[in-house]
């Protein structure tokens, strides 16, 4: 796979995860104005809950699909692959269940403030369960280069969700619970299709010749694909441990926004940049190709963040009533880390190709412990300012560290001049955000963007950009202008 192609297949990954995240942002006002914000906070608790689940769940088989599937191909094996590795996710579903009734039950009903916790988290299992497998086939399209295919896939899922979950709340007036079923459903409809589809193609089958060989790389992913989910989102839980479910409803919602960053930049280059690796690491171009990767992607982060706290100020009124106005603020504080985690996402992507998962499971095992700790030890003093403290330097040590392992095997050499610029302007974006927060909205839209166009003023004076690359943006917008 060329540079050019993953540029390509990440340019569709962001049109199609942009695509969910704004009908996912059709969510938020129908849980907002419909729930109350306890009931809400309770809902964000109980979605984490779920995503925490599915990552188990899988066991890391998403990740062997797409690092041993060439191999399966030549042996016309897929489909042994495929039922295999679906295998794995459903039992480990299943005792993932088992553990959560027979063990957590306690700990759920003092987290989500309930008497009877055992419907919402049957449910919520058995969400999980789905998710998991529908999230694992959707990684099948992604190695067989159909990044369309994945993208219409997506927005067809979420327009699903929005329809479905309209119905249960203001049709049938279910509440959190309906909120829950209507995911259950849209997600039940998808792997069903999904399923079909691909095991008409494949064939399927189960080996248990390679199931030791899929246990091996994909369980050590558990931790770091849990680890990264916990570093961000483990506040939710600790919140509402010493504290109410408003305050985990205002910092939930802060979350998902800031999170905009990762769905819409890291995301997408995650979902190209990992078959780009797994099919070009050992070509003598790579080490190159790399250095301009890494730039890239600092680049767009730079401009996304910004375009998230822009949009995010005019958003919030019209998504969410006025006692979640302090999200806002969330979001800012949240972005400095949000940044990081496309740094571990290269340095992650690069150890697996040179199968160091049980590296990478037991590093991010520690970050999330730190994470968990720190979480505990801040949160009762500073409220939701010591899950963003937290979040931010378990995301900024995590990124560090696994670029600086992957150093170890692959000559990575960074563009410091220009990293440098970006990290300026993620700085000075932060400050000007700050002091813009209680302006007034004509303002605050005048100010922005006047900030935007001295900020690429400055790349273009300071020649950021390079012949080459100048060559090729104006060839994009050449269409454009004509």
């Amino acid at each position: 796979m060329a540079i050019k192609q993953l540029g390509r297949n990440t340019l569709i990954y962001a049109i199609g995860n942009i695509g969910v995240r704004a009908g996912a942002l059709l969510l938020i006002p129908l849980f907002t104005h419909h729930l109350s914000i306890a009931d809400y906070g309770l809902l964000a608790t109980l979605q984490l809950t779920a995503q925490i689940f599915m990552i188990i769940m899988n066991g890391g088989m998403r990740i062997c699909i797409l690092r041993f599937t060439n191999e399966h191909k030549h042996n016309n094996q897929l489909g042994t692959l495929l039922g295999t590795s679906c295998a794995i996710n459903l039992l480990w579903g299943v005792l993932v269940t088992i553990l959560v009734f027979v063990w957590l039950m306690t700990f759920f009903g003092r987290v989500l403030h309930l008497d009877n916790p055992y419907p919402y988290l049957g449910v919520v299992c058995v969400l999980a369960i789905v998710q998991s497998l529908t999230v694992h086939l959707m990684a099948y399209y992604r190695v067989e280069d159909k990044a369309f295919t994945y993208m219409i896939i997506g927005i067809a899922t979420v327009v699903l969700l929005i329809v479905t979950t309209a119905l249960v709340l203001y049709g049938f007036n279910l509440g959190v619970m309906g909120a829950l079923l209507a995911s259950f459903l849209t997600y039940g409809l998808v792997l069903a299709w999904v399923a079909c589809t691909i095991f008409l193609k494949t064939g399927v089958g189960i080996s248990l010749k390679i199931v030791p060989v899929l246990l091996r790389f994909g369980f050590p992913l558990i931790f770091s694909e849990l680890a990264l989910l916990i570093m961000g989102g483990v506040g939710l839980y600790v919140l509402g441990y010493f504290f109410t479910l408003e305050i985990v409803a205002v910092y939930s919602l802060g979350y998902k926004l800031a999170w905009m960053v990762i769905i819409a930049v890291v995301a997408p280059f995650q979902l190209a940049f990992q078959p780009f690796v797994y099919t070009s690491f050992e070509k003598a171009e790579f080490n190159g190709q790399l250095r301009s990767i890494i730039t890239y992607l600092v680049l767009a982060v730079t401009a996304t963040i910004f375009s998230v706290l822009f949009a995010s100020r005019l958003l919030l009124p019209l998504i969410a009533p006025p006692e979640y106005a302090s999200a806002f603020l969330v979001i800012l504080f949240l972005l400095p880390g949000t940044a990081f985690v496309g740094i571990y996402y290269v340095g992650e992507t690069l150890l697996s190709a040179v199968r160091k998962t049980h590296l990478i499971g037991l590093m991010m095992t520690c970050f999330a412990a730190l994470s968990i700790l720190l979480n505990y030890l801040l949160i009762p003093v500073m409220n939701w300012y010591g899950a963003v403290i937290a979040s931010n330097i378990s995301f900024i040590l995590a990124g560090s560290t696994f670029l600086t392992l992957a150093k170890r095997y692959f000559v990575i050499s960074m563009e410091w001049r220009r990293i440098g610029i970006c990290v300026a302007l993620i700085v000075i974006c932060f400050i000007l955000f700050l002091a813009l927060s209680t302006v007034s909205l004509m303002v605050f839209i005048l100010s922005s963007l006047m900030a935007a166009l001295c900020g690429l003023a400055l790349l273009y004076k300071v020649h950021f950009f390079k012949p080459n690359e100048l060559a090729l943006i104006k060839g994009a917008l050449m269409p454009l202008s004509q």
